[in-house]
């Protein structure tokens, strides 16, 4: 019951024009993501490792900016 209500729930948004911005392995993009903090990563520096947050547009229009964290680009050592 709960899962078909959010189902609904996300498909009506959708209708309405509300979209999830895409966040974990994309670019950093300063008008769509919020930085929260860098970690030592395999990914190239700039990536977006973590979503702490998600993001959400209406339109194309920002509502909320996904707040991550972007990888430093330098591999950790352990």
């Amino acid at each position: 019951g709960v899962e078909m209500t959010l189902t609904l729930f996300k498909q009506t948004l959708e209708k309405q024009g509300v979209a999830l911005i895409p966040s974990e392995g994309a670019v950093f993009n300063p008008e769509l993501h919020e930085g929260m903090g860098q970690e030592p990563s395999s990914l190239p520096q700039g990536t977006i490792t973590q979503t702490l947050v998600k993001g959400y547009t209406l339109h194309g229009r920002l509502l909320r900016p996904a707040k991550v964290v972007v990888s430093t680009g330098v591999a950790p050592t352990n």
